[in-house]
């Protein structure tokens, strides 16, 4: 078909939608007094470029404050000295230690360390996309340059995060193979 088809096609639809369902200006009228009425107790909010230009700008995403980084624990801490029983009691019912409790209860800190220090790495990499958002949606050069500051000092914090959850999760791998080790048999059957 050629445009001049088309378009005389078009126009004859339209004109005939238009005979289809005739709408007079008095039933226009009708409809927008009846709109206005329905509209008359209502206020409106007129937002002005002043009211907008008064308003104090926040951040689109806000984080809360990162928590203290986790401190390197010291694998060969001291155990603590058994409690002191009443008297009359069994002694080694009340501090019976297990080999298999002790390594447990390294696994399960182990486990909390690695997890801890995965959170925190996530924290961070949330911030430092929040602190990146903010940068690109900043017009002044100073507010900027103090964003700018912050994304530097998240990144080192991120990188130190990141090297922690490595050496973390690497300390439960290692334990991890320790514990498989020390349960294999020693006896070997040909």
């Amino acid at each position: 078909m050629s445009a001049k088809r088309i378009l005389a096609f078009s126009f004859l639809i339209t004109l005939a939608t238009s005979f289809l369902y005739p709408q007079t200006l008095a039933e226009i009228a009708k409809k927008e007094r009846e709109r206005r009425a329905k509209l008359k107790g209502r206020t409106s909010v007129v937002v002005t470029n002043a009211d907008l230009a008064k308003m104090k700008k926040k951040p689109a995403l806000e984080i809360p404050p990162a928590p203290p980084e986790p401190e390197p624990e010291n694998a060969e801490a001291p155990e603590a000295p058994p409690s002191t029983a009443a008297e009359g009691q069994d002694l080694s019912a009340t501090t019976a230690f297990s080999p298999e409790s002790n390594a447990s209860s390294n696994l399960k800190a182990l486990q909390e360390r690695w997890e801890k220090a995965k959170e925190y790495q996530e924290l961070l990499t949330l911030k430092m996309s929040a602190l990146w958002q903010e940068f690109y949606g900043l017009g002044d050069a100073g507010a900027k340059e103090a964003v700018q500051q912050a994304i530097a000092e998240t990144f080192i914090k991120l990188q130190n995060a990141q090297e922690e959850e490595t050496r973390t999760r690497l300390e439960l791998e290692k334990f991890l193979q320790q514990q498989k080790a020390e349960s294999t048999p020693t006896i070997w059957i040909r």
